[in-house]
């Protein structure tokens, strides 16, 4: 199997619950694949040990792509997602001549070609600390903005969700205008009142004509400033360079302009810890540092910039790998989960525990 793009929750009853992407192993990365579901497994001693993978979720259209899991104040566990269609392309190809923009042909079936193509975001949610889950529904169109086919996972992505003190849940994605789908992508804001039965279009928080935003994640700080971290390409052909910061001083009524960090990495997470620091991971891709860092900034993140980075992992065999997620242990350590790709070239979700010295 192909392991990769993990998260770490607390569940309700106080297990932790690693999700991650699952699919078959062909030989080499593939993170479209439409076979991709989502497994997960179970700690029930603080991390100490690990039950088997269990099966969670899976799109009937074809397969999961970005994903982010949370724990919400009604005592429910949510997971929204990105998903890719599996759609049969004859007919579709015949008379455009060619294959649907981010199209891929997988094979055969009764003479036609069937193709993989961006498909509409999702939600599900456990009542029962994640042993069962609901069936998916579907997310709201956006306003003025393309996704679904063919703006490949617009709309939702691996992002945070902050739970306002009145309930009102903030989740930041990513979405565009181009009508076929390209980039750059703006940073946007959903809202839901309902503890994520129903969401609302909050509007663009990160723009640029140049640079696009994707995968953020989210947080408050001890004094009310929310906090948006964003994966960032500052050009549109090359790779992620860093992670953008926009803010709120208004509970997300209105938004900063987006400034590059020091933190060269992506994605991020950004985890709150019991004394109210900040603990921030991101991946790492480059040579001799493929894995992920961490940074540990004060309660109002005035050091995010000027912090020195903790090397959690930097041995992947390739820079297939990284995506880290962290959660606060009851001893006060930290895990933090990643991906990584061993000698064969599988790969596999693995963990690091960090302790303050």
């Amino acid at each position: 199997m192909y392991a990769a793009h993990p998260n770490v929750i607390r569940t309700p009853s106080g297990d932790l619950l690693v999700l991650f992407h699952s699919s078959p192993f062909l030989g080499y990365s593939h993170h479209s694949h439409p076979l991709f579901q989502i497994n997960a497994c179970r700690s029930i001693d603080d991390g100490k040990t690990w039950g088997e993978s269990e099966f969670i979720a899976s799109d009937p259209r074809g397969g999961i792509i970005d994903f982010g899991t949370h724990t919400l104040p009604d005592g429910s566990v949510y997971l929204h997602a990105s998903s890719n269609e599996l759609i049969p392309a004859k007919g579709y190809v015949d008379i455009n001549f060619e294959a649907p923009p981010h199209a891929a042909a997988i094979g055969d079936y009764d003479e036609s070609v069937w193709v993989s193509r961006p498909g509409i975001p999702f939600w599900i949610r456990s009542n029962d600390n994640g042993y069962t889950w609901s069936l998916p529904k579907r997310f709201p169109e956006i306003p003025g903005a393309i996704w679904g086919h063919p703006a490949e996972h617009s709309g939702v992505c691996r992002s945070g969700i902050l739970v306002l003190s009145d309930g009102l849940l903030l989740m930041p994605s990513k979405a565009t205008e181009d009508p076929e789908g390209n980039p750059p992508y703006f940073g946007m804001i959903r809202s839901s009142k309902d503890m994520g039965k129903t969401w609302d279009y909050g509007g663009i928080i990160a723009n640029d004509p140049v640079a696009h935003f994707s995968e953020p994640t989210i947080i408050m700080t001890t004094t009310g400033r929310i906090l948006v971290l964003f994966r960032c390409h500052p050009d549109p052909k090359k790779g992620a360079q860093f992670l953008a910061l926009v803010y709120s001083d208004d509970l997300g009524k209105t938004w900063s302009t987006w400034k590059p960090t020091s933190i060269k990495g992506s994605p991020g997470h950004m985890l709150k810890l019991s004394d109210n620091r900040i603990f921030i991971t991101a991946g790492t891709r480059k040579e001799n540092q493929r894995g992920c860092i961490a940074r540990v900034v004060d309660p109002e993140a005035t050091n995010l910039d000027s912090e020195t980075d903790l090397v959690i992992r930097n041995d992947s065999l390739t820079s297939d790998c990284g995506y880290p997620w962290a959660v606060e242990l009851y001893d006060g350590k930290v895990l933090i989960v990643y991906y990584y790709t061993y000698s064969d070239q599988t790969r596999g979700i693995e963990g690091t525990i960090v302790e303050e010295v």
